[in-house]
């Protein structure tokens, strides 16, 4: 038989879904009353536990007023007060009074916090601002996260500030932290699941083992976000899912409300809603998880606010495509296919995860091997910008993370505009072997050579674990270089634009997210040794153009010495002439020899 409590919540359950369920504010709460909470322990069906209201803590304008309770149910005290239970609405004699939402780890009873329903219904009839410059990106998310500068090579924004850190301290000794939302990782190998905890855990969530999210399954019977149902705010879905598992506190027609906290708290956003499915609650000492999987897509979250989470069922929201693409000898073609999230901060990470995860399901891992890879991505009203280059170490996949990711976030937090991709594509094909030559020592044919001539310089490398062999390249000298002593630089593709861009720094300073666009698809890759001529002269760099070897009077007009900025940047060098040799593997090293250039010789 049902306490009186319990039947009171269940008498009111069908009007719950229709938002008609009465609510009390915490001032008509006191010490010693039961309450009872809504939420999924295992699968989809909802459970309740009691609890006793131990107080409130009463807050400003900022941090809100909390709601203390103390679990009594033998169920909800073995498994403690569990990740994943974040907006489980709490009742007090048939009356809603918010959403648990947080607690302290390492606690001796199961106490948690309650959000007051008062602060969170407001968020429900918030409107998107129209006509605001999206610059968190197409779905609105804005994350902080630990930067190591925004730089891509030797490229980077002249007024570019890394980002801020965001991380949550759950279990203050002096009030609930929120609880940490797991994010449930499904389809990831453990190495990856790894990568994930690195990249989340700084920003408050708990990245645990979750299962794959069935696409195409056809809809459970009845409504699957009824209040106390298990909910999911995707990150990635296809061919591995990131998802953040919480409930649903209130359900007002097609509008529903979640968590009692935020997820990045960014305000106005465009996130998929999805059911989910329980496994089991893990009980943990230090704080309980819930493991789930993500379910079927039935609408979009719209509000990420300080209390809530507001969405509505209906149409989801458009996600970013990516493709990724594998082939290695010996196994057939793999394809990989994905829809993430385009946060600045968290889009290149979870791209790079998935491109790192694909590799690793398809057993392409360990050192003794050569990763190609070329990236490409598709935005409206430019051409697709292609990066290709190639990945030999100790730790050629591991790398491939940073291969992908920093070019993307590099775009991502450009200054000037927001980025918003159409697609993305990942090619990468694996050899076995090592393709690594190293350059040793480099000599001229000729002690001299004319204006218009070719030179031509032998060059010495060391493959590895291999004999050494020399090679020679040939670039000609343009005839309007006047006689006089140059520098012949010899080297890989990432040596020379370093070389470059502390001469020349005016090419690796875009001005405009388009400049960047075009200069990075211009970069030089590292499978090919590459020999240059440069000549002491001045150069500009305007309007993203180079102009080099100015006369006095041009180099006044551009770049006069009574202003600076970013409309004229100036070098001190010239590369008056350049030549690659492919390698079919990555160059190492760098070496720079006197060049005579005399009209006269011989």
């Amino acid at each position: 038989m049902l306490r009186p409590s319990l039947l009171v919540v269940a008498l009111v359950l069908p009007s719950l879904a229709r938002g008609a369920v009465p609510t009390l504010p915490p001032e008509a709460l006191h010490p010693g009353q039961t309450a009872v909470v809504r939420t999924v322990f295992q699968g989809t069906a909802i459970d309740t536990f009691e609890a006793e209201i131990v107080g409130v803590l009463k807050g400003g304008r900022t941090e809100g007023d909390m709601i203390l309770a103390r679990a009594t149910s033998p169920r909800a005290v073995a498994s403690g007060v569990a990740q994943g239970m974040s907006g489980s609405p709490v009742y007090v004699d048939g009356k809603l009074i918010g959403a648990l939402s947080s607690g302290w780890s390492f606690t001796r009873e199961p106490i948690f916090g309650i959000t007051p329903i008062r602060e969170m219904l407001p968020v429900l009839d918030l409107t998107t601002v129209k006509g605001v410059d999206e610059s968190a990106g197409p779905t609105g998310t804005e994350v902080g996260t630990r930067a190591t500068g925004l730089r891509f090579g030797e490229m980077s924004w002249d007024d570019a500030a890394p980002a801020e850190p965001r991380s949550e301290t759950p279990g203050s000794p002096a009030r609930p932290g929120p609880l940490p939302i797991p994010i449930a990782c499904g389809g990831l190998d453990p190495q990856a699941l790894e990568m994930a905890r690195t990249l989340f855990e700084p920003l408050g969530f708990s990245a645990v083992p979750g299962g794959r999210a069935r696409e195409g399954e056809p809809p459970a019977a009845g409504d699957p976000l009824q209040p106390g149902a298990a909910v999911a705010v995707d990150l990635i879905r296809g061919d591995f899912n990131l998802s953040a598992i919480g409930t649903v506190t209130y359900r007002d027609g097609d509008r529903v409300l979640i968590f009692g906290h935020p997820l990045f708290q960014s305000g106005d956003v465009r996130l998929p809603m999805s059911t989910a499915d329980i496994t089991t609650i893990v009980a943990s000492q230090l704080s309980s998880f819930k493991l789930g999987t993500p379910g079927r897509v039935v609408g979009r979250f719209t509000q990420d606010r300080r209390t809530a989470m507001a969405g509505q069922l209906g149409a989801p929201p458009p996600l970013l495509p990516v493709t990724i693409d594998l082939e290695s000898r010996g196994r057939a073609p793999q394809r990989f296919r994905f829809q993430s999230i385009e946060d600045r901060s968290l889009a290149p990470q979870l791209i790079a995860l998935a491109a790192f995860n694909s590799l690793l399901e398809s057993g392409g891992q360990g050192s003794n091997q050569t990763l190609r890879w070329t990236l490409r991505l598709a935005r409206r009203g430019v051409p697709p910008l292609t990066l290709s280059d190639v990945l030999v170490g100790e730790t050629p996949s591991a790398d491939l993370v940073g291969a992908i990711s920093t070019p993307l976030r590099f775009l991502y937090n450009n200054p000037f505009q927001r980025l918003a991709l159409d697609s993305v594509a990942l090619d990468v094909a694996a050899e076995p072997g090592r393709e690594q030559w190293t350059l040793r020592n480099v000599a001229l044919a000729s002690a001299a050579v004319r204006p218009g001539e070719p030179l031509t310089v032998r060059c010495e490398l060391e493959r590895w674990r291999g004999g050494r062999e020399t090679r020679s390249v040939t670039l000609t000298v343009p005839e309007e270089v006047p006689d006089g002593r140059y520098v012949l630089w010899l080297g890989g593709g990432p040596e020379l634009s370093r070389f470059e861009a502390e001469r020349l720094p005016g090419r690796y300073r875009p001005a405009t997210l388009d400049e960047a666009w075009q200069r990075i698809g211009q970069f030089r890759t590292s499978d090919r040794l590459y020999a240059a001529l440069v000549a002491r002269a001045p150069e500009v760099t305007t309007g993203g153009r180079d102009y080099p070897e100015l006369p006095t009077s041009a180099l006044a007009l551009l770049a006069s010495g009574l202003r600076a900025g970013d409309q004229a940047r100036r070098g001190d060098r010239v590369l008056i002439g350049e030549q690659r040799l492919d390698l079919g593997g990555a160059v190492r090293g760098e070496l720079q020899i006197e060049v005579e250039v005399d009209s006269k010789s011989p």
